[in-house]
Parts: structure tokens; C-alpha cells; sequence
């Protein structure tokens, strides 16, 4: 879908989600719509199903006003430009004309769309591929060419592995809903004498589970960054299942590995990429064969992802998609946005790709659950 640029717009601005969703992106997207068009009088235009949006032709995009980014996109989950995170090239040809790669398709529509700036929200992943982005294009255009691909990036992602970054977008609400179902699952397990290995999602870093375990006052933490042995975590549930709570719960991040040391993974259709799942099911088994008590697992899956954004999500979305406009306002491009210290501040793109934020084994959180008597591994 394309738009005729009025006479009195100066810019054009792009906004994309990329990657999978979490709550708080619909706030985000919309602060940037209204801080560009009622402040600087520019154009939005939205970028449907992330990066994809960019690759097949004809492209898809929404004209972004004040008027359909309301007040009801700060209180809603997901995102209303909905997200793809499918990175296979398209087959999608341009009236007879092919892109040699998904990086000259994308530099393509950014020029087609007569795009001044784009802002991309997304996780580790997204930024990787913009900064790739970047690149194809610094190493291929024209001698005198002076159009650019300017950006600024937000960071998003339920497991808040964006480096150099306090917070990003949805984690602070996924974490909210983990605690919720935590905190179902405990009565569960009083009322049955149970323990309970609750499966929470964390690709590359145990954020979620090490601070929602220790919000929701659980009895042992499994996360990536930290091994752990089936035996000693087995001893401690016993010791915590034989005293007067005779019940327990475990949290484990899906990437953790089993206790031989496989990282499991499947994919449900041809097509799906190999994501973890299992480790909940799996330990649970094996602690079944040395505890005394019954054993169940559950997992949280894209539960997760879902929920009424939290105010925390809701005000870093809105300083997030502000800080962005003015970054463009002031032409400072290549920009990762981030929040230090409860400060705004940007890096460059080259900074954050490829570099992941993880627990830090030495940290204040780790510390706290040790000193809560939570089991948490070989520390």
C-alpha cells in the first residue's frame, strides 16, 4: 500500500515491529505517532509483520494517525502491526524483478516508501539483522549516492537479554503474569502435597525465571548461566517436601539443559525453527525417581507473552518512542535506545548486535536467592 507524501510533511517515518510480540509495543508505536505528527508534523507509516513487510512486494504498511493509534493501544498486549518472526526469503517477485538478498529488499522498499528515517522495535535477533542491513548498504551503494538508511532502534523482549540495557519493553509485564501463575500454581501444591517444576521461557538468559522465582517465593531456580546437579537439587526438594511446608516449587528456564547435559529442542511442523522445549517435563521425571512426593511439571509457554501491559511496560514504551522521534529530530542515526540507571541514553547498533545481556552469577539477584535458602546451582 502506497501514499501520496502531502506538500506540508518534511518527513516520513517507518516503524516496525520485528521478532516475536510482548505487551507495552502498541504503547510504544504509538507515542512515536503522536510526538512526530503533532510535534513535527511528519508522516508514519507502518511496517506490517516486521521485516517481512519490507521483503515481499506489493509491501504492507498502514498509514499511522493519532486517530487510530488511540488510547486503547496503551492498554492492549501484542502488536496491532502484527509480527512475523519468519526470516526465510520470500518468493515474492517485484513486477519481474527479483533481490539478489533480503538486505537489497529491504534498502529497496526504505527508498520505494520514501522512508527519511524508520524505527525498528525489536529484540537481539532484530537487531542483528538491521545492523546487517546497515552494512549491505554501506558496502553497495552508489559513489555520490547521499540517500541513507537512517534508524533508531527500541529494544523489546520478555527475556530482557538487550545488551547495555536496564529494561526493555514486555518484561516487566511477563514477569507480572509468571509471578500470577506462580503464585496459582503454590496453592495447587499445598492443597496436594506436590512439587511443581514450572517451565518459563528464557531462550539465552534466566532473567524471567531468577527474579520471578524469588518475587513468588519458590524453592529453587534453574537458569542457563548456572549448572546445576540433579542429586543436590533433589536433596534440597526432599529436605523442603519433609519439613512442615510439604510442598515445592521449581523454576526452570526452557533453555536450561538436563542433567546429562542436552539442550532440548523440537520444532512441531516442517517449516517451524528448533525452539526449546521439555526441560519442565524432563525434570520432573527425573526428580520423580529421588523424592518422595509426587512430581508434576507445567509450562508457562506464550502465556508469557500475553497480558495487559504492566504501567512500568506502558511509561518505557512512551520515554522509548518519544526518545526515538528526537533522535531523528536531532539526525542522530544508527542508534540503540536504552535505559541506564533510570536515564535514557543510545549506543550504536554495532554495540548491540550479536552481544546478549545475561545474569550476571555475581549479581545482587543470585545473591538474594542464596541468601533466601533458594536452591540455584553450583554458584
Amino acid at each position: 500500500m502506497f501514499f501520496k507524501r502531502e506538500s506540508n510533511v518534511s518527513k516520513t517515518i517507518g516503524v516496525l515491529v520485528s521478532g516475536g510480540d510482548c505487551s507495552g509495543l502498541n504503547a510504544a508505536v504509538r507515542a512515536i505517532t503522536h510526538h512526530a505528527t503533532k510535534t513535527f508534523n511528519w508522516r508514519v507509516v507502518g511496517i506490517q509483520r516486521g521485516y517481512w513487510g519490507m521483503w515481499v512486494r506489493p509491501l504492507q504498511t498502514i498509514e499511522l494517525t493519532p486517530e487510530v493509534c488511540d488510547h486503547q493501544w496503551v492498554s492492549s498486549g501484542g502488536t496491532f502491526l502484527r509480527a512475523n518472526k519468519n526470516y526465510h526469503a520470500p518468493t515474492f517477485a517485484d513486477c519481474g524483478k527479483t533481490f539478489s538478498s533480503l538486505d537489497e529488499a529491504f534498502c529497496d522498499a526504505y527508498h520505494t516508501l520514501g522512508l527519511n528515517a524508520i524505527i525498528i522495535i525489536g529484540g537481539d535477533g532484530s537487531f542483528k539483522k538491521l545492523n546487517q542491513i546497515h552494512d549491505f548498504y554501506n558496502k553497495t551503494k552508489k559513489k555520490g549516492d547521499h540517500q541513507e538508511i537512517n534508524f533508531i532502534a527500541i529494544p523489546k523482549t520478555i527475556d530482557n537479554d538487550v545488551a547495555y540495557t536496564d529494561l526493555a519493553i514486555g518484561h516487566e509485564t511477563a514477569l507480572d503474569v509468571v509471578v500470577e501463575a506462580i503464585d496459582n500454581i503454590q496453592a495447587t501444591a499445598e492443597s496436594h502435597d506436590r512439587v511443581m517444576v514450572v517451565e518459563v521461557m528464557g531462550r539465552d538468559a534466566g532473567h524471567i525465571a531468577l527474579k520471578a522465582g524469588v518475587a513468588a517465593g519458590v524453592d529453587a531456580i534453574l537458569i542457563p548461566e548456572i549448572s546445576y546437579n540433579i542429586n543436590d537439587l533433589a536433596q534440597h526438594i526432599e529436605k523442603v517436601y519433609q519439613s512442615v511446608q510439604k510442598h515445592a516449587i521449581v523454576v526452570v528456564a526452557e533453555s536450561v539443559k538436563t542433567p546429562d547435559g542436552d539442550s532440548l529442542k523440537s520444532a512441531i511442523g516442517d517449516d517451524e525453527q528448533m525452539r526449546y522445549r521439555g526441560i519442565g517435563f524432563n525434570l520432573a521425571s527425573r526428580l520423580k525417581e529421588k523424592v518422595s512426593a509426587e512430581v508434576r511439571s507445567v509450562s508457562l509457554g506464550h502465556v508469557q507473552r500475553g497480558g495487559r501491559p504492566h504501567i512500568k511496560d506502558r511509561l518505557l514504551a512512551n520515554r522509548f518512542g518519544v526518545h526515538a522521534v528526537d533522535l531523528i529530530a536531532k539526525k542522530q542515526f544508527g542508534r540503540v535506545i536504552v535505559v541506564v540507571n533510570g536515564k535514557m541514553a543510545d549506543i550504536h547498533i554495532s554495540e548491540v548486535a550479536d552481544v546478549l545481556q545475561t545474569v550476571d552469577v555475581n549479581g545482587e539477584m543470585v545473591h538474594i536467592a542464596q541468601s533466601l535458602g533458594i536452591y540455584i546451582g553450583n554458584v
